[in-house]
């Protein structure tokens, strides 16, 4: 071995990076001269075209909204499909109530039994025209149906385009109150939170062993795991699909992210739209709705899955339960791999020693994002230009970790037993992530069962860099789209997937000799840090959010123009525009934010 293998070892990882997000990208999209039975992002955005018209704002009750909604119901014309507006009041679980109009229309199938709902949203928010957020997932819909066509299909395929999401999800709230809502036997929701990326699935409803066997595990170019599923469900955001999964119905929910500076701004149009983004998203509903089509769908069976893509070219799922036995059996293959070799059956203390790279890596990244944010890097929940501070965590990170393991290797005194240590405390951590968050513990499971086959059954380096590589493919692409998914509290994420990687370079005898590598991603953890700091939060193209309110007292003359920018600072541009007061809170009885109150005539 060579002091030059930890500096091969960091390129090596920096390989698997590189094809983690390559094969997490969304593919090349398709021109009108696609297949008539595939989706063609081309022929989608020739209808998002006619959809959209101006690119004007199309809230709830305004004028551009009744005008998409009859260019919607000529769309459906265009397809030979009969509009159905189904009107009325709806409201939400907090209170707040709209008269809407949904646009329902069918695909019939070769027999009657439950139908396979198609949805998306076709208001948007005041703030922007909603290009993506939803017209792309509209257009998607009548481009899956014009594929669906001319393919056979087993059950009915319903399309809902609903109204009043951005309000409250009220639309979905409307349709469940429908007849029509007791023929749904699964759903398929179509949603955006930015211009561009991979369409993710990253969504289920519960009892999803049958979903993710029947239609996940049939996408053409999958981004999902039950991690995803995971950590949505603990996070306050809503789509429509919430309103189907309080009802009961078995569903699957698509979204790109990408861009998500440009969700919910002006600047959500169809000069940022990613072509490409809207090809993964069609690809995508097209297969899952051609899979729920075919499916028995009158009795859903029980049953959780663990599931997880392998670098875009298929999913693997087992049962929920499963999940500590593999956990066990991972932990076995390793332990008898040490044994075959002359080892103890039973790991020494010195097996909690490669937990010192993960911890070295996630300190260092949460201790310059705090630095970054203290230094006014992230004033705004999604920053303009996130590169730079997602390059300097991932080096500080993966820096920390290489000298986590030079200390290691000095404290051992014996490197050759590297694997044994790297290995058994990955199958440890396994099981303990298999027995309290299994939807999780496939990161982990899946490396150390190959890693303890490899050792088994191979000789030489391979049995070492198969598990690594493995294990980049599998927690990479996720710990790399947190800060695309979150904004910047995403990036400590970022520094512990890197660390964990890190831990299992097989760098074996010179496993001390790193310091040169982690001289240099020090001075690059450095020089991107300057380059997050000099970078815009904001910029034309990716705007600051805020809110604007007009408000008036009751018996006051006049009213008070009240703004509320994302980051605290008023814009000169608006400073200039009146005289503006400064307030702890907008209203007395508000929690405090920092606002801007002017006098409005």
């Amino acid at each position: 071995m060579t002091s030059a293998r930890p500096a091969i070892a960091v390129l090596a990882l920096a390989a698997v990076a590189s094809l983690a997000a390559w094969r997490s990208a969304p593919p090349r999209p398709r021109g009108a001269d696609a297949p008539r039975a595939g989706f063609s992002a081309a022929r989608a955005e020739e209808v998002l075209r006619r959809l959209v018209g101006e690119e004007a704002p199309r809230p709830l009750g305004s004028a551009e909204h009744q005008r998409f909604q009859e260019r919607l119901v000529a769309e459906l014309s265009r397809l030979s499909l009969a509009a159905d507006l189904e009107q009325g009041v709806a409201c939400s679980p907090d209170g707040s109530c709209a008269q809407l109009t949904n646009v329902v229309a069918e695909l019939p199938g070769t027999l009657a039994g439950p139908a396979v709902l198609l949805s998306a949203h076709y208001e948007s928010v005041a703030a922007g025209p909603g290009v993506s957020d939803d017209a792309a997932g509209v257009a998607c819909v009548l481009e899956v149906v014009r594929a669906l066509q001319s393919l056979p299909r087993r059950n009915p395929v319903l399309l809902l385009f609903d109204d009043g999401e951005e309000a409250g999800l009220l639309g979905a709230e409307l349709f469940m109150a429908s007849r029509q809502a007791r023929s749904i036997g699964a759903v398929v929701n179509l949603e955006a939170r930015g211009t561009s990326g991979a369409s993710f699935l990253f969504e289920t409803s519960r009892d999803n062993a049958w979903l993710v066997r029947r239609a996940v595990s049939r996408m053409p170019r999958p981004v999902t795991s039950s991690v995803f599923s995971f950590v949505y469900d603990q996070l306050p955001n809503d789509t429509d699909l919430t309103v189907f999964k309080r009802a009961g119905v078995p569903g699957l929910n698509l979204a790109f992210f990408g861009s998500a500076a440009r969700y919910h701004t002006p600047r959500d149009c169809l000069a940022n739209l990613s072509r490409a983004s809207l090809q993964h998203h069609g690809d995508n509903a097209l297969s899952l709705v051609r899979a729920l089509a075919d499916q028995d769908l009158s009795a859903a069976p029980a049953g959780n899955a663990v599931f997880f893509d392998l670098a875009g070219l298929t999913v693997l799922w087992w049962p929920k339960g499963l999940t500590p036995v593999l956990a066990l059996l991972g932990l076995a293959l390793v332990r008898a791999a040490v044994v075959r070799r002359g080892g103890r059956p039973l790991p020494r203390v010195k097996v909690l020693l490669p937990f010192l790279a993960p911890l070295a890596g996630l300190l260092a990244g949460v201790l310059l994002w705090q630095i970054l944010r203290l230094a006014g890097a992230f004033p705004v929940g999604f920053i303009a230009r996130p590169l730079p501070a997602i390059l300097a965590v991932a080096a500080a990170a993966v820096a920390a970790a290489l000298a986590a393991i030079g200390v290691e290797s000095r404290w051992t005194g014996s490197p050759a037993d590297a694997w044994e240590r790297v290995w058994t405390a990955s199958a440890l951590v396994g099981l303990l992530l298999a027995m309290t968050v299994p939807e999780v513990s496939f990161l982990l499971v899946v490396p150390t069962l190959v890693a303890g086959l490899c050792r088994l059954v191979l000789r030489g380096a391979v049995a070492a860099w198969v598990p690594f590589v493995l294990l980049g493919l599998l927690l990479l692409p996720l710990a790399l789209r947190m800060p695309e998914a979150l904004g910047p509290v995403g990036l400590p994420l970022v520094a512990l997937g890197l660390g964990v990687t890190v831990a299992s370079l097989p760098l074996e005898s010179a496993r001390g000799a790193a310091r040169r590598p982690v001289a240099f991603l020090t001075g690059l953890a450095l020089a991107a840090s300057a380059g997050a700091l000099l970078a815009p939060a904001s910029t034309p193209r990716e705007p600051e959010h805020g809110s604007m309110t007009a408000a008036a007292e009751e018996g006051a003359t006049g009213a008070a123009l009240i703004i509320r920018p994302e980051s605290g600072r008023l814009p000169v541009g608006v400073a200039q525009a009146a005289p503006f007061e400064r307030r702890a809170a907008a209203f007395p009885w508000a929690r405090p934010a920092p606002a801007f109150v002017a006098p409005l005539p």
